[in-house]
């Protein structure tokens, strides 16, 4: 017996047309996956209203009460604010498989029709879940859940564009894996399509071009002092920060935001 996969409330992101300027508004995609006995949440992020995922859950007969396993693609807190309204949930993120106070690592084949990939890059946290629905399904084969992996469909179409990566060369490689294995996508902000296994990702030389036009374009601005950063001027743990504010310490082995300052 196959897995079943649906989205319970379809995300939306406008932080690729605000860019610089604006205000940014998010919600993620949230998921329901359920297999055998496991009833699973995906990605409970931001939401106007709690009301709105619990009025999701009961069209599917469910209640708070019957999740039993939430998990977490990767650790921004636009993709898990809501994690707190399952109080009976175990937590499955990229540190483990939580239950209460312990924790144990969780295994890639997590059940015979979920696999869990991790899949780095747009955070080292991220990780993307595989799950095999019947042939008969909407959405028969593999269904990549994989968070901001990909934004929107095929989006952004260079990993270098999105602004919030913490390492687009990796973010490159883990698309790349999520287009071999899986027939559907189910992206961070928006909803599900089928995926081209035959398409390729960037034609390099064109995004080579593109690159070396772009190098000094401004990327986003810093969230805590507002400056407008290029690519340059981002810390490479925290990208939504430029060096100059950069939170992590002088023994930070990651950035060298400390030796810019």
């Amino acid at each position: 017996m196959a897995a079943e996969v649906k989205i319970l409330i379809e995300g939306y992101t406008n932080a690729d047309s605000v860019i610089g300027m604006g205000e940014e508004k998010t919600r993620p995609t949230i998921s329901l996956v359920r297999d055998g006995d496991i009833v699973m949440v995906v990605d409970p992020g931001v939401l106007d209203n709690q009301q709105i995922l619990v009025d999701a859950l009961k069209k599917e007969n469910l209640t708070v009460q019957d999740v039993n396993v939430v998990c977490i693609t990767h650790s921004h807190i636009d993709h898990y604010r809501n994690i707190g309204m399952f109080p009976h949930a175990k937590t499955l993120e990229y540190f483990g498989l939580w239950n209460k106070q312990t924790v144990d690592a969780w295994p890639e084949k997590f059940t015979s029709n979920i696999q869990i990939l991790h899949t780095p890059g747009h955070d080292y946290t991220g990780i993307t879940l595989l799950v095999t629905t019947e042939p008969e399904s909407r959405h028969p084969g593999v269904v990549a859940i994989c968070g901001d992996v990909f934004w929107k469909e095929n989006y952004p179409r260079d990993p270098r564009d999105d602004a919030f990566a913490s390492n687009p060369e990796r973010l490159k490689e883990s698309r790349e894996m999520v287009m071999k294995m899986a027939d559907w996508i189910i992206p961070g902000h928006g909803p599900i399509y089928k995926n081209d296994k035959n398409a390729v990702l960037l034609e390099e030389e064109e995004s080579l071009r593109e690159a070396i036009k772009n190098e000094a374009k401004i990327a986003v601005t810093c969230k805590k002092c507002h400056r407008q950063m290029s690519q340059k001027d981002k810390c490479e743990c925290r990208p939504y920060l430029c060096f100059h504010c950069c939170e992590c310490g002088m023994d930070c082995g990651a950035c060298s935001c400390s030796h810019k300052r």
